[in-house]
């Protein structure tokens, strides 16, 4: 750290006077005595000490307003006079050189990772509430991420220049009575962690270094043991313990507490892993808990899942304030613990079971709403030899799950692991049991995600299904075009319903276009609804808001009135309509209605596929070409996933009807490696491959794409074509075997979409008889599916297959086509009445035609040749991945430089 930064804080802090110390000290005391473990209000404590009493207030609304809207409070109030003695967090000061070291006296750090925002509210939350509460210059409160700090430099080259001057500085404004300075001695350094769980259980790569590096320290043989504990805590002074003990007070000790978010509805391993993570090699390293509950360490942890993380979070918080105000009440006669566990310093051995770390439930129950009692906080672990607790043989409340362990034994190399009792677990077991009580079946939709999903246009069905209207259908109520289905298969996208009976999936794709406003889960825990109450409330649902479009600028009436009759059922709304327990019920209920079923789903419940009954058409998305690209860009809940998606590929083999392959395309994600999506297709002989370019719709927090991932119509082509000779030459390789791959033909495209269409030949492809060329027959008879299905209704042991309802696809739906899977009877709509400046391009990108589809001069072409050449200049290659923190790829390449240009006529 720089020296001279350092001395001007120490400066800072030294000019406070002595007589300004005891005035704010003494309006503190007296306000928590009138405001017994109401933290907000003792900010006006500060007014004593000289502050600024407008600062005070605009401190304290800001952090009574941080539930609702933490970040916009948070920037007003960084904003206001900081107060005397205090460090302001302004955009100066945030900078690594501004904070003091974690290790020094007086000093609380307050870290955290934040990828979706919710850990970064949590932590301005904190960080407000503490510096609102503590004394002026009791200590310096700082805010800063984890990656903004050293940590090898943090924990293992702190120099004691800060802790010295803070010292000073502290026992200088004090009194020089004996019985102030056994008060004023100073604290000890805090920090707390807030953390998110990311993919497998770790932190979101930007902040990986953190874990990485205290995993390094603490297996380095050349680091001694317990580098963090205070080599001489033993000669610390002494203070007035409970009952008149005299109890050693460790001063210098960092003192650790750790809150992470986390999702159950993935393997419980990962739940809140990285939180758990840092503060057990904290205390490996020789930390303290600051949060203690019966001889164990205390890990507060939010379940996003559970929708409660508030709460939760909240519950911590009030803890982490009981404890820091007790250490600022250390003057105070505090009564020793009567036979209390011992704390821990160390705990569990590394290879012992979670079930012996404390995360098991207790047997008592307890009046603060799940929270130990603050007699049982920090202070208790400002240790004696034990850490400040006995063990309590005669406590038949709680079970103790942690073995002895004494600070004493120093020279034993072998430290075991600290023993984590998680907030949550510590809350249930705090909680009464009830004998024989049921365990309460809860709806799948919480209200905040009820709420999120109603504004973004869905009508929320019971308590697990919905419907929405697509885009598509708007689009062509107007005559402006339909869909990538009407063009592959002959749907009428204007009388397609899309609806799920399952809002819950077990994936978080980064290309989720709901933005993971929806429930998560592996297996169904929820509430089951009546399949036919659902259809027959999504089809009047739907109804309904074809009611609404009618007042929609443009709307065709007889195309209006033709949408109150739906034919067709996508079932791709959000979520994972197969994991429905009754989803055959449901499908069954559709096609008795007669409206088609297309259903898709991730690949993870490849049992359900194989139970499921015969279908229009059923869909797999393959995301990915290898294991690790999956876990990237899935981000599933199951850990077999990819055992998983290729059982369901197998499944589709023997089906019977229309199986699809759908390849949603993320450039700089997982648009490589085509020749293991070949192999994945392979497995299922899937009768079509949809390969599409992802849809970028806005940045979320929860996603990491930006519109450079989106591929030009021309990049999925060119994937679809080399993915088409990957599958020959699989075929080609088989030989004669009756397990043979089928060929694959280019059959439609739908440049709209970005879009394009393979297709099995033996399926769908036959010779015209008169001009002898093939022909495509990916469209759909509906009317002839119906009545197989009615068939297989009455009868299970019917079986029909794909060529039994096929219908020639037309010529401007066929690949290649001028149209390019427009429907002509349509009327293209161009926004703003924006067109394309050039219309085409040769294999290098640069245009060819102007926007009147005439030919470019050899000159004009000459100069844009020269253009692109500057650009490749300019990014040092054709094509420029940039790879930013938090996972985001930022893609430039010079051969699109001139598609996306507009004119407007």
């Amino acid at each position: 750290m720089n020296s001279a930064k350092k001395t001007s804080q120490s400066v800072v802090l030294a000019c406070v006077t002595a007589a300004a110390v005891a005035a704010g000290y003494s309006a503190y005391l007296v306000s928590k005595k009138n405001n017994p473990g109401n933290n907000e209000d003792t900010t006006s404590s500060h007014t004593g000490a000289g502050a600024d009493a407008d600062a005070v207030e605009t401190s304290a609304s800001a952090m009574d307003d941080t539930n609702t809207n933490t970040n916009t409070d948070t920037d007003t109030y960084m904003n206001t006079k900081s107060i005397p003695g205090e460090i302001d967090i302004t955009a100066k000061e945030s900078d690594i050189s501004s904070l003091r070291r974690i290790q020094t006296s007086n000093t609380i750090t307050i870290a955290y990772a934040s990828t979706t925002g919710t850990c970064e509210s949590f932590a301005k939350s904190l960080f407000l509430t503490i510096r609102s509460m503590i004394p002026i210059p009791l200590a310096t409160v700082q805010l800063c991420t984890v990656d903004e700090l050293d940590w090898w430099d943090e924990l293992l080259n702190n120099d004691n220049e800060d802790d010295t001057t803070a010292a000073s500085n502290f026992t200088n404004s004090t009194s020089a009575t004996t019985a102030t300075k056994q008060k004023s001695q100073p604290m000890p350094p805090i920090v707390i962690f807030i953390l998110p769980t990311w993919t497998n259980g770790t932190l979101p790569e930007k902040y990986g270094t953190l874990l990485s590096s205290l995993d390094e320290i603490s297996h380095d043989w050349r680091v001694a043991p317990r580098p963090l504990r205070s080599e001489d805590e033993n000669n610390n002074p002494k203070g007035s313990g409970k009952n008149g003990k005299i109890k050693i007070v460790d001063n210098k000790t960092v003192q650790v507490a750790s809150f992470g978010m986390g999702s159950s509805a993935y393997d419980n391993s990962t739940f809140c892993k990285p939180a758990k993570d840092v503060f057990k090699l904290f205390m490996k390293l020789g930390s303290r808990s600051l949060l203690v509950s019966r001889g164990r360490g205390v890990v507060g942890m939010g379940d996003d899942d559970a929708g409660d993380c508030t709460l939760v979070f909240n519950q911590w918080k009030d803890r982490v304030i009981t404890s820091l105000e007790e250490i600022i009440s250390r003057h105070e006669p505090i009564p020793a613990p009567i036979d209390q566990p011992k704390a821990s310093s160390g705990c569990c051995k590394e290879n012992e079971k979670e079930s012996s770390c404390g995360c098991q439930e207790e047997k008592s129950s307890s009046p603060d709403g799940g929270c130990c009692n603050s007699n049982e906080s920090q202070n208790d672990n400002d240790d004696n030899d034990d850490d400040g607790f006995d063990d309590d043989d005669d406590d038949e409340e709680y079970d103790d799950y942690s073995d002895d362990y004494s600070d004493d034994d120093d020279d034993d190399e072998e430290k075991e692991e600290p023993d984590v009792m998680d907030l949550e677990d510590l809350g249930n077991a705090m909680k009464p049991k009830k004998k024989n009580a049921k365990k309460e079946v809860k709806e799948m939709v919480t209200p905040k995600q009820a709420v999120s999903l109603k504004k973004e246009g869905y009508r929320i069905i019971g308590t697990h299904s919905a419907v929405k209207l697509c885009r598509w259908t708007k689009h062509q109520l107007r005559g402006r075009g339909g869909c990538y289905k009407h063009t592959f298969y002959g749907i009428t996208s204007y009388q397609c319903m899309e609806a799920t009976p399952s809002l819950a999936c077990a994936n978080k794709c980064v290309f989720c276009w709901r933005h993971h406003k929806n429930p998560v889960g592996r297996e169904w825990r929820w509430k089951v609804d009546d399949p036919h109450e659902i259809v027959d409330l999504a089809v009047k649902n739907h109804i309904s808001l074809i009611k609404e479009a009618k007042g929609i600028p443009g709307v065709k009436k007889d195309r209006w009135l033709e949408a109150h009759t739906v034919k067709h059922c996508a079932l791709s709304l959000v979520g994972e309509p197969i994991m429905y327990p009754r989803i055959d019920e449901f499908l069954e209920d559709l096609h008795s209605r007669k409206i088609s079923t297309f259903l898709v789903t991730n690949g993870q419940h490849p049992d359900a596929i194989e139970k499921l009954r015969p279908i229009t058409q059923l869909y797999v998305s393959v995301d990915a070409s290898t294991p690790e690209t999956l876990e990237a860009i899935d981000r599933p809940l199951f850990k077999d996933a990819w055992d998983r998606l290729r059982y369901s590929l197998k499944s589709l083999k023997n089906k019977g009807q229309r199986t699809v392959a759908r390849l949603t395309v993320v450039k700089g994600w997982n648009s490589g490696e085509v020749e293991g999506y070949a192999k994945l297709i392979a497995l299922g002989h899937c009768s079509l491959v949809e390969v599409k370019g992802v849809t970028f719709c806005g940045k979320s927090d929860a996603s990491n794409l930006n519109m450079s991932n989106t591929p030009w119509h021309h990049e999925v082509i060119i994937l679809c074509r080399t993915l088409q000779k990957e599958l020959a030459k699989l075929r080609d390789a088989m030989g004669d075997s009756e397990d043979k791959i089928p060929e694959y033909g280019l059959a439609c495209e739908h440049k709209h979409s970005c879009s394009v269409l393979l297709a099995r030949v033996d399926q769908f492809a036959v010779n015209d008889p008169i001009t002898g060329k093939r022909k495509w027959r990916t469209w759909i008879d509906y009317e002839k599916f119906h009545q197989l299905a009615s068939r297989y209704a009455e009868d299970p042991t019917f079986k029909f297959g794909v060529e039994d309802y096929v219908e020639d696809t037309p010529d401007w739906a066929l690949f290649g086509a001028e149209e390019e899977g427009f429907d002509p009877t349509e009327l293209r709509h161009r926004r703003k009445q924006k067109y394309p400046k050039f219309t085409k391009f040769d294999d290098n990108g640069i245009p060819t035609h102007d926007d009147n589809g005439e030919a470019l001069s050899d000159t004009v072409r000459k100069t844009l040749i020269g253009q692109m050449e500057e650009k490749k200049m300019d990014i040092g290659d054709g094509v420029s991945v940039i790879d930013l923190k938090g996972g985001e790829k930022v893609i430039d390449d010079a051969s699109l430089m001139f598609r996306g240009l507009t004119i407007v006529k």
